[in-house]
């Protein structure tokens, strides 16, 4: 379908459903766009790019894991608390700290960024082996 712009003049519209007028063409097209920021978030923000696991199963937990971690930044981000807050007060520069889900993000990176979770994984077991960080191997049972 030929439509017309008002400064590059005439375009061609390709859609799967040719009862459509060029106007709809264009305002679906545009709908497409709010999701986008979130594909972009979890590519580039969430490292879902480089999902490197080698099973359906271990993608689904990668996935389930990295969603469960948006979601809770993102509810943080609604929260008015003085500890969220302070996640925040990482950029002096900008005009009375936001508290926004992706300054909440940064702080924490700021906080965690020293934890090695890629080293955890045991490639010989295939297994996610994070230390024990609570002391004696008994300690550890009884939590189970």
């Amino acid at each position: 379908m030929m439509g017309a712009h008002s400064i590059r003049g005439r375009a061609l519209l390709l859609s799967t459903d040719a009862k459509l007028t060029p106007e709809q063409i264009i305002e679906a097209y545009g709908e497409r766009w709010s999701i986008e920021s979130m594909f972009n978030q979890l590519k580039l923000s969430w490292g879902l790019k480089e999902a490197w696991q080698q099973t359906r199963q271990t993608l689904h937990r990668w996935v389930h894991l990295t969603l469960v971690g948006y979601g809770l930044i993102q509810l943080l981000g609604y929260l008015d608390d003085q500890t969220v807050r302070q996640l925040c007060c990482h950029s002096p520069w900008r005009k009375d700290n936001p508290t926004t889900a992706g300054q909440i993000r940064k702080g924490l990176l700021l906080i965690f960024h020293h934890v090695p979770v890629r080293q955890w994984w045991n490639r010989k077991c295939r297994k996610f082996e994070p230390p024990n960080w609570r002391g004696s191997e008994q300690d550890a049972a009884i939590s189970v």
